[in-house]
């Protein structure tokens, strides 16, 4: 069995890719799965894949090396009822050290297993850090975002529609000098035929070789992810009107603009509108985008589920606060009902991994 890790900072378009490759794989007859993973418990991507009848499970409440067993019992639970071709296992986007703390792990207990590990970065954000621009966060959460880089068997530089073609074609001469012994892609994850070329590499990488372990700092990792507040909730939406889906981007788009304003950095956000057979996923990934377009009755509701996955560079009462208070005046200006059914806001914990293979050189171990 194949297991295709994707790791890669929070916003980087992994989902994206996975939901594309699964829907191409399962026209040709081909059996997959997928483990969506994060530190909270109420997750986008889970919906989104399910919504696909794509097979899926979930590792919550804390990263995969964190929380190894939920991973093992993911896998095996997959493997059992729909004995997948192919799993593929996407790690939370504030995460790094995979290798010593999952591939190398899941090697020895599972030598059966095939892994490659892709690492999704942002083509926008890729070009500017050739270019020495900082990425908008502190120093700390960059660290996280350029240790990442450094694992991947595959760099997938993702979202290559974003670049002009004097711009796509200075990152690819400046990611080639960057990452010269990695395997690098440049990809539109919405193009059938840039899925399809992932999919032919990972296929062709050998899944059992030995890879270095990262030289890591714990302490500046552990850091970097207490800089950043997590909010995960769940809202009803019921509009007498019967234009509840947009009221619901009407809400996104207030609390988009209040974070922007206040210029947070924003690592994603994702939300995701439910109601019956119809839904729609809305995400930003910085503080540059316009926000959503408002098509007014794109369709006709009286109510809507909103799942909401806020990550962002502030405290946690801070983004609690930003969101409650767009709940208010979505409510006060539109005339409808919403029921929080559950909103928490919290930062990550210090990352504690289950097991840590470091078989780089004989002093190598973790910083402190």
């Amino acid at each position: 069995m194949k297991l295709y890790l994707l790791s890669g900072f929070l916003g980087s378009g992994k989902t994206t890719a996975i939901q594309q490759a699964c829907l191409q794989l399962m026209k040709k007859g081909t059996r997959v799965g997928v483990i969506t993973n994060d530190q909270g418990a109420q997750l986008v991507d889970s919906a989104f894949i399910k919504s696909f009848q794509i097979p899926g499970r979930e590792v919550v409440n804390g990263c995969f090396c964190c929380n190894y067993t939920q991973l093992e019992t993911g896998i095996q639970s997959l493997k059992k009822e729909n004995n997948p071709d192919v799993i593929f296992a996407e790690s939370v986007g504030s995460c790094t050290d995979i290798i010593a703390t999952v591939v190398k792990p899941l090697q020895q207990f599972y030598p059966e297993l095939e892994i490659v590990l892709s690492v999704f970065a942002d083509a926008v954000i890729l070009l500017k850090m050739s270019e020495g621009i900082p990425f908008c966060f502190d120093d700390d959460v960059n660290y996280i975002y350029e240790k990442q880089l450094e694992e991947a068997d595959i760099l997938v530089t993702n979202k290559t529609d974003l670049l002009d073609d004097k711009q796509s074609q200075l990152l690819r001469g400046r990611v080639n000098k960057m990452f010269p012994h990695e395997k690098i892609l440049f990809q539109n994850s919405l193009r059938e035929e840039d899925i399809q070329k992932w999919l032919n590499v990972l296929e062709n990488v050998d899944g059992a070789i030995n890879r270095n372990s990262l030289e890591i700092n714990y302490n500046k990792y552990g850091a970097g992810e207490a800089k950043l507040a997590w909010l995960d909730g769940e809202l009803v939406i019921a509009a007498k009107r019967n234009n509840a889906a947009d009221v619901a981007v009407i809400l996104i788009n207030n609390l988009y603009h209040k974070i922007q304003r206040h210029q947070y950095p924003i690592g994603h956000l994702k939300f995701l509108i439910q109601a019956k057979d119809w839904q729609r996923k809305i995400s930003f990934t910085s503080s540059l985008e316009p926000g959503v377009r408002q098509t007014h009755s794109l369709i006709k509701l009286p109510q809507v589920n909103l799942l909401i996955n806020a990550r962002v560079q502030v405290s946690p009462g801070i983004l609690e606060h930003i969101c409650q208070e767009a709940i208010r005046e979505t409510m006060k200006n539109n005339d409808v009902a919403i029921l929080n059914k559950g909103l928490t806001a919290f930062q990550p914990g210090y990352p504690k991994p289950v097991h840590r293979i470091a078989q780089r050189a004989p002093s190598e171990n973790i910083e402190n």
